[in-house]
């Protein structure tokens, strides 16, 4: 079964907090724009990354629980976002 852009959901999710939480985090820096934009391009490309493996995997294993799987990316992809946030703000301060 293939995946459509709509079972994207918490994805999408993800992508408006975090331009809405992060657009403003890197304004004092040399080259905020381009340092901003990494950083939103980077965080979003690993939500969607994960959460397409987290749909093939259940699309495979159709008799077990969505839920927990999407407990775990949720709490993985905030665990993701926080750790590359610091990693910005000391590597590019």
């Amino acid at each position: 079964m293939a995946v459509r852009l709509k079972d994207f959901y918490f994805s999408y999710i993800f992508l408006g907090s975090t331009l809405i939480l992060f657009s403003f985090s890197f304004l004092n820096y040399s080259n905020p724009i381009m340092t901003t934009f990494l950083f939103l391009l980077l965080v979003n490309l690993t939500s969607f990354t994960n959460e397409y493996l987290v749909i093939k995997y259940y699309q495979k294993h159709e008799q077990k629980s969505r839920n927990k799987g999407y407990i775990l990316f949720v709490t993985i992809q905030l665990l993701y976002t926080i750790g590359i946030f610091l990693v910005f703000k000391f590597l590019f301060t």
